[in-house]
């Protein structure tokens, strides 16, 4: 605990040095943010995760004509287990063009986590940057933009160098998270690809309904249940993988050379993304190096200490079946629940060798991985309170 009281009592210092006139930060020093998006599962799991977080502030809900004036309460809660304890906040609509910047800043706002769908978040999230403002996107629309980081915080921080390169958002900044399936199959490859010979990559996932948001699930439960097919997913996963586990040569992010080849599909389950990966290597391998790779991987999250992060996120099980769909205690609101990711059925022969890997798409590949970017961004001093509150210069000039 003492790494994550010093980390946290030097990144308030900061924020208090730099921002305390500026009204970024709340009584107890917390960086406000704000939430685009209010009835949709990862919005939902955003809201949960950041009410008592220690170093954000949640100040604002943003939402469509559907939730405009609720209380972010009042919102149909999609998840099985009870509802928490949610911000006595009332949400807010979108309003029209260049009204949101000026109220996100009007209320202090440094940090904007965005669960829009791609077709608003095309139209604003680019604005929002542009404004001066932090913007954490989980749209596909940035995934594959040469200038938008696309971070998994364990594989990739140092793509976060990109962001020197977006002269167009002034003292604002985009960054990407990645598809919910991605993030447990990048955390996975990472040790092995950095530490032993692979020459190619074969995935199979079984993503749950979640996965197809909320209408989906809703749908489900009513008996109306989509095909396993999901279009576009398999190149998704493929091309979103090389760039995450490709290297920042200093000015653009080359993408990872292996061949790698994914089939995805949707199955009856209501959470939790599980996948089987096959490994090919150039020489025969044991599985004790396997192992050995990832008990030993550690990243700026472990070095760090961050309230999201785990001391190591990989768990190995026996069996993968016997896994939950979530992991966490409803009882327990903790910012670790859920973060896990599960590793079994490890099988060596010859030069190939493959697993099976589950984890929660709402949580560990979705809301829980943009807040733990926003952590590590806060901590290594990326994400700071420079700009002023009013809209910065740049964007009026844009304007």
């Amino acid at each position: 605990m003492a790494g994550v009281l010093e980390v946290f009592t030097s990144t308030k210092t900061l924020i208090h040095s730099l921002d305390h006139k500026l009204g970024n930060v709340d009584t107890f020093g917390r960086v406000k943010c704000a939430v685009l998006g209010a009835r949709g599962l990862v919005a939902q799991r955003l809201i949960q995760r950041l009410t008592d977080h220690h170093w954000f502030a949640p100040v604002m809900v943003v939402g469509s004509p559907e939730s405009e004036g609720m209380m972010v309460s009042e919102i149909p809660w999609s998840f099985t287990e009870p509802r928490p304890a949610l911000p006595d906040l009332c949400v807010t609509g979108i309003g029209e063009d260049g009204e949101l910047a000026k109220q996100l800043i009007s209320e202090g706002v440094r940090i904007v986590f965005s669960a829009l769908p791609d077709s608003p978040a095309s139209l604003i999230e680019r604005d929002l940057a542009k404004s001066g403002l932090v913007v954490i996107s989980h749209s596909t629309i940035h995934r594959h933009s040469h200038i938008t980081p696309l971070v998994v915080p364990e594989v990739n921080n140092d793509h976060l160098r990109l962001l020197e390169s977006q002269t167009e958002y002034g003292e604002g900044m985009l960054v990407s998270c990645s598809n919910c399936m991605v993030v447990p199959l990048a955390i996975t490859l990472a040790p092995v690809i950095r530490d032993l010979p692979v020459v190619s990559i074969t995935i199979t996932t079984e993503q749950s309904l979640s996965g197809g948001g909320r209408k989906t699930l809703e749908n489900s439960r009513i008996g109306i249940f989509p095909d396993s097919s999901i279009p576009g997913e398999s190149k998704s996963v493929e091309s979103e993988l090389r760039r995450i586990l490709g290297k920042y040569d200093g000015s653009t992010v080359k993408p990872l050379g292996l061949p790698i080849e994914a089939n995805c599909k949707r199955v009856k389950r209501e959470f939790g993304h599980s996948a089987s990966v096959t490994l090919d290597f150039s020489r025969d391998i044991s599985a004790h190096e396997i192992t050995t790779s990832w008990s030993e991987f550690l990243s700026p999250v472990q070095h760090l200490d961050l309230p999201s992060g785990l001391k190591s996120p990989i768990i190995f099980v026996s069996n993968i079946d016997n896994i939950s769909e979530r992991s966490d205690n409803p009882e327990n609101n903790s910012l670790l629940n859920s973060m896990e990711i599960y590793i079994g059925s490890i099988r060596v022969y010859g030069n190939s060798a493959s697993f099976d890997v589950i984890s929660d798409n709402t949580v560990r590949g979705a809301a829980g991985n943009s807040i733990l970017l926003a952590e590590m961004m806060l901590a290594q001093g990326i994400i700071h309170d420079s700009s002023s509150v009013q809209l910065s210069s740049h964007y009026i000039q844009q304007k």
